[in-house]
Parts: structure tokens; sequence; C-alpha cells
């Protein structure tokens, strides 16, 4: 038989497995905060981030902040602008060499090439495998292996991705049956059926995209592909007039000009997604993101009225850019590794439920597949947005150069003269002249 004191050591030993057992499963702080990682080591310092203006950055990260300078005891300087005013500001900064940056958002297929080519971006490789600067609940695995390579510029990772999107057909389901009107699955039926639910008395429009000079050129993306062309050949030189090209630009054009509402060469996204949540429109096509705004009642007169379809194929099939916004560490912060914390807490698997319940695309397998997320968004958005998948071309919302804003600024102007009636295929032989020149300057 035990001795009393053998007893009395094994009844202790219990209670303390017990206890620790108990605390790990009833732990209520935070997943980043627990397993013993050293949150505080960089406390007292202070990092800057210019960031986009999208539902991630104002609904989500900016609210949070402060649980993250309490966790750690970092300050963050949060600066959200427009996507115009942020690229510029961005670029100055950036430019200067002041340091005074220490993270940024960054959109491969725009900043890609010319941020990897000037040295800005810190590689994030060292970071995550350095288990003294990831926590090990960060798991970068869970992050799916297409945002993953979205976030890769030639071989090397230059951020966490943080919303994949490719582009969707927004319709108004009710304005549909009461016009009779079928979801248009082709290019033809998607410019007839924009003629057809046009209201110009009425000041209702059939269909709105970009038509703001560089900002188009994203949206421009599928009517090129879907009837067979490309942003460059197989020799990395401008594609732009081959007959598929002209015949996208011809069509994105003419059904602005016939369909889309006044001043529609000032249409940025933004005013996109007020035009389709104002009630204003019948179809948008624009990224897949704006299902957080179009299903929101308090910005939305159109929440839970809305449609989403895959963009209409044309004879190539339905294709769509498939791209993803990352958060990057700067190379050139003094505060890098401080930086690189911001980073992996704003991506934590926590902080990407959080999106998944605004109903935010996440880039997390185990948030896209959560109840929540699933749940809270419309199934025919999450079918269109998976049947999309397949078929989208990564980072093609522009041609992959260098010089991306130099080279959208040309196509943007190829767009706008077409949308003001000139030939697309005289636009398009300007715009292909104009690229040509830009490449061979700065490749």
């Amino acid at each position: 038989m035990p001795t009393p004191r053998r007893s009395l050591i094994v009844v202790l030993l219990i209670a303390v497995l017990g206890a620790g057992f108990a605390w790990m499963v009833a732990d209520p702080r935070p997943a980043t905060a627990q397993a013993g990682f050293d949150w505080k080591r960089f406390s007292g310092k202070q990092v800057r981030f210019l960031v986009n203006s999208h539902d991630w950055t104002n609904e989500i990260i900016r609210p949070a902040i402060p649980e993250f300078e309490q966790l750690t005891g970092i300050k963050v300087a949060w600066e959200i602008y427009p996507e115009d005013q942020f690229r510029q500001k961005l670029a100055v900064e950036m430019v200067s060499g002041s340091g005074s940056v220490d993270g940024f958002m960054s959109l491969t297929s725009w900043d890609g090439l010319r941020f990897l080519k000037a040295g800005w971006y810190e590689p994030m490789e060292k970071y995550l495998s350095n288990p003294a600067l990831t926590g090990p609940q960060f798991g970068f695995d869970d992050f799916f292996p297409n945002t993953r390579q979205i976030a890769t510029v030639n071989g090397q990772l230059i951020g966490v991705p943080l919303y994949p999107e490719v582009q969707l057909l927004y319709y108004r389901k009710d304005v549909f049956k009461a016009k009779n009107v079928a979801v248009p699955q082709t290019m033809e039926e998607w410019e007839e059926a924009a003629k057809k639910l046009t209201d110009k008395p009425n000041n209702f429009y059939g269909f709105v995209s970009r038509g703001k000079r560089s900002a188009a050129v994203y949206t421009l993306a599928p009517f090129i592909f879907n009837f067979g062309g490309q942003w460059l050949d197989k020799d990395g030189q401008p594609a732009l007039t081959s007959p598929a090209a002209v015949k996208g630009l011809d069509t994105y054009g003419r059904m602005l000009r016939e369909s889309g509402p006044p001043g529609v060469v000032n249409v940025h996204t933004y005013e996109v997604v007020d035009l389709m949540s104002q009630g204003r429109v019948a179809m948008a096509s624009d990224s897949s993101n704006w299902v957080s705004s179009f299903e929101n009642p308090a910005k939305s007169k159109v929440a839970g009225q809305l449609g989403y379809a895959r963009i209409p194929r044309g004879s190539a099939g339905s294709h769509t850019p498939l791209i993803s916004w990352a958060i990057s560490v700067s190379a050139q912060s003094k505060n890098k590794e401080a930086a690189w914390y911001f980073v992996q807490w704003a991506t934590s698997r926590e902080m990407v439920l959080r999106q998944a319940k605004a109903k935010i695309p996440v880039a997390r397998e185990s948030a896209w597949k959560s109840p929540e997320f699933q749940g809270s968004l419309p199934k025919e958005w999450l079918a269109a947005f998976q049947a999309s998948l397949p078929d989208g071309y990564p980072n093609q919302a522009n041609p992959v150069v260098v010089a991306v804003p130099e080279t959208r600024d040309v196509i943007g102007a190829a767009i706008v003269a077409v949308i003001e009636g000139q030939p697309a295929k005289d636009a398009a032989e300007k715009a292909q002249k104009a690229v040509a020149e830009i490449i061979k300057k700065t490749q």
C-alpha cells in the first residue's frame, strides 16, 4: 500500500496538473497572448503604417489597434488614405528614403516588380522562420497556397496576403425579376441586359463599372481575357492591338457609354459601390470584396436584394484577375521587428476570423471554412467566387511590368477615349505604342 506521504504527493501532482489543464482549456486571453510568446519584447517602440482605405483597414484593424498596443506596448500610427492618394503618398515617402514608414499595404500586381527593384520590401521568410519573432500559433501554412503565391514576387515573399479577390457580376434580383430579364451568361447577353434595364428618364442605369482612367484598367481586364486576349505577349511586349483585346476594349467602352450613368469617366471603385448601394444601377462589375458593403444595411439600400454571378463568358471562357493586397514591412524601417509584430497580429487567426465575421473575404483556409464566414455571406456569392478561382489569372489586373502606374495611365486613356466615342482600334494602337516605349525605358 502507498505511504501517506506518497499519497499526498500524488494528490498534489494531480491537482497541479488539473489546474494546468483547466488553464489551457479556459484561458480567456486571446490566442495571440498565449503559448509563452514574448509579445512585450519591443515595448516602447512606435511603428507607422500607410494603408489603403478598405473595410479591412477601417472596420477590422483600426478599432482593434488599442488591443495590440496593450498586448505589446508598441504604439501604432495607422494612416488610411483613398487608393490614389495612398499610392502617391507612399511613393513620395519611400523615394525620400527617410525611413519614416515602417509598413504598408501593397498590391503585387501593381507594386511588385517596381517595389522589389527599388528595394522597398523587407523579405518575410527570415521572420516567419524565427520562433523568437513569430508566435507558434501564427501558422503561415493556413494561408491558401494561391494567395501566398500572389504575395511572392520573383520568388521572394514580400508580405502577408490579406483578402483574395476576383471580379464578380453584381445584379439586382428584384429589378431582373420585374423586367423579366435573365441573368446574363455570355458577353452578348450582358450587353443586351444592360440596354434593356437602362431607364435614363428615371436616372436608372443598366450597368456601371470603373471609367476613371487608370482605375478602369482592372475592370477592363475580363473583357480582354474573355475574348481570348492578354496584356502582354510571350515576349513581354504589349498585346493591346490583338483582335481580342480590341474587341474587349470596344465592348467595355460601348457598354459604359450606352448603359452607364452620366459622368462615368469619373467613376472609380468607390463610386461603383455607391451607385449600386444607393439603388441607381441594375448591374455592376468589380472586386468580389465589396460584398461586405453591399450586404451591410447601414451602408446599402439594396442589402438582401443582390444576386452574384461569375463574369459572363466570352469566346475564350470566363476569366478575371486573381489578386490580393498584402501587408508588408518596409526595408527602410528602423523598427522592422516591431513592424513585423504588428503584421503577424493583424493577420493572425483571431483577427482573420473577425474579418470573416464581417463578411470580408479571407486568405486563411481556417477562416474561410469557418461557420461564421460560410454563414455570413450569400450562398450565391460563395459559389460564384469559388467557381471563378480556377480560371482566374494571378496578378493580371494590368500588365505586370516595372512601370505599372505609367502603363495603366496610358491604357486608361484608351478606355476613356472609347467611352467618349473614339474607335477602339485607334485607341488601342496609340496605347500599344506608348506601352511599348514605357517597357523599353524601364524594364
